[in-house]
């Protein structure tokens, strides 16, 4: 039995060095690590634009809040006791 993972990951590998290479030499730009967190907030803000849509195509209007200013308001909007 052959181990293809392994040749399917170097190969990905390779083509993302090349990638970066090709776009190096095109740019004339130094390569630049975006960081460990680069790919998870990019993902989060697809699933964001994602789930937003697939709302609005169900027919809801959709208004995005921090939760931080949310609870602020919220905090605001009760009455004060004490």
């Amino acid at each position: 039995m052959k181990h293809t993972g392994k040749n399917k990951a170097a190969v990905a590998i390779a083509h993302k060095i090349l990638v970066i290479a090709y776009h190096i030499l095109k740019t004339g730009q130094p390569y630049k690590e975006l960081g460990q967190d680069y790919l998870d907030s990019r993902c989060k803000v697809n699933r964001e634009k994602q789930s937003i849509r697939n709302l609005e195509k169900l027919g809801y209007q959709v208004i995005l809040v921090k939760e931080a200013s949310a609870n602020q308001q919220n905090s605001e909007a009760l009455p004060q006791t004490g």
